[in-house]
């Protein structure tokens, strides 16, 4: 996607859409974040996020463990 399409109104609303479904089933959501990739830090936590801790990625690289609870969703991003 072009970077004049990251972080806009439908960047927002998709993730609030996916995270809303996923939190039907689960207590929490888990992201991992890259330590240097800051702009994702800082979006992961807009929607929320906390970071818990870190841990190696898939390809073996630390990673940011991020958590999102259904109640901390909720209390962000109740609909009316």
């Amino acid at each position: 996607m072009a970077l004049s399409h990251w972080g806009g109104i439908y960047n927002r609303e998709m993730k609030q859409l996916m995270l809303r479904h996923a939190l039907q089933f689960v207590n929490s959501v888990i992201l991992l974040v890259s330590p240097e990739n800051l702009r994702s830090q800082r979006a992961v936590e807009k929607i929320g996020g906390a970071c818990v801790g870190s841990r190696p990625d898939a390809g073996g690289r630390d990673s940011f463990v991020y958590q999102i609870t259904a109640s901390t969703f909720l209390d962000l991003f109740a609909q009316p």
